[in-house]
């Protein structure tokens, strides 16, 4: 009866993650893996600690004992993309987005469709290469070029807008 009641909170959870209604989430979480514990000690899914770590980062910004909490749930089922995607938003809350990016691609190897992850990945960006690759990205000189080029990049379309209106 526990595992069903467990599973019963940890869909409620879903369900106000969904809503992005954090803190009861968190409430729902945290009663399901307590019921699941109650069962025997490995009986704990990794999915409930999961979404534990993310509410609990979302929500305390605790953010070192959330991180460790995903991390067990990613070592517990490393094939799953969920709890990838999980890991690396509770590393953007900390803003690390280089670990981050690191789990969102390791998600990706898993499942190369998963639409949180692609979803993430493409809020994050892609860096393009810097402009003198001999020097390091924060070199004074690549920062002055990167600004440029980032320039002429926006107002390139503005440029094609107003030909096109012009020749009509």
């Amino acid at each position: 009866m526990d595992s069903a009641v467990s599973e019963n909170s940890y869909r409620r959870g879903l369900e106000a993650v969904h809503r992005r209604a954090f803190l009861e989430a968190l409430a729902y979480f945290e009663a399901a893996v307590r019921l699941a514990r109650r069962q025997g000690s490995d009986a704990v899914p990794m999915k409930y600690l999961s979404y534990y770590g993310l509410c609990l980062a979302v929500c305390s910004k605790r953010f070192d004992e959330a991180r460790a909490i995903c991390e067990a749930a990613v070592r517990g089922e490393f094939y799953n993309p969920d709890l990838y995607w999980n890991l690396g938003r509770v590393h953007l809350r900390a803003g690390d987005r280089q670990r981050a990016f690191s789990a969102f691609v390791q998600g990706l190897r898993l499942n190369s469709r998963h639409s949180g992850l692609v979803g993430e990945i493409r809020r994050l960006g892609l860096r393009k290469r810097p402009m003198v690759r001999f020097f390091q990205r924060s070199h004074p000189l690549n920062r002055i070029l990167g600004r440029l080029r980032g320039h002429f990049a926006q107002a390139a379309p503005d440029r094609r807008r107003q030909s096109t209106v012009s020749a009509r």
